[in-house]
């Protein structure tokens, strides 16, 4: 992807906001792409990842259980994850952090990566507590058809990489 090299994985894809909404993207890219063989779960469902007595134990379980590795773990959203949390406490985000990275390790060599929206200024990133930033390794930014590196710790930021989004009906309802 984007001039690098890439390695095919299992993806589990949590949807902890617009369950709906990701079930029929899956549905749109299924049908758009019928004989691609993608390896994806999606699991349409809130996760408390702040609350150590919570969902990330069950959720790193769950992983495990599957009996293959997962190259791909997206949390979507981070606010979501949060569970209630305030994305400014250094506590209740660095408790995020925390649990992140106990599925990285749980999960590992998975790449977790978290979506996230910026804050009403865009100069200033993500919304939130600066403890985040400083733990992300990587951090890419989506925009007007643009992805772009804003962060990357070990390497070159200077990739980005343009793209276009269509539009896959899916049917009509009753309503057309």
């Amino acid at each position: 992807y984007g001039g690098m090299r890439t390695t095919r994985g299992l993806v589990v894809y949590v949807a902890a906001e617009g369950g709906n909404g990701a079930r029929k993207r899956l549905a749109a890219l299924r049908e758009k792409f019928p004989t691609t063989d993608v390896d994806f779960l999606l699991l349409a469902s809130s996760v408390d990842l702040r609350n150590p007595k919570a969902d990330t134990v069950p959720l790193c379980e769950a992983l495990r259980g599957l009996g293959r590795p997962v190259a791909l773990l997206v949390i979507d959203t981070l606010s979501r994850a949060l569970a209630g949390g305030d994305e400014n406490s250094p506590v209740h985000m660095g408790a995020l952090v925390k649990h992140f990275d106990v599925i990285r390790k749980a999960c590992s060599p998975a790449h977790l990566m978290a979506v996230h929206h910026t804050g009403k200024d865009k100069a200033r990133g993500a919304r939130g507590h600066t403890l985040l930033r400083a733990a992300t390794d990587t951090e890419l930014e989506v925009a007007e058809n643009v992805i772009t590196a804003t962060k990357q710790r070990d390497m070159d930021k200077s990739w980005s990489s343009g793209f276009s989004l269509t539009v896959h009906k899916l049917g009509l309802d009753a309503d057309g």
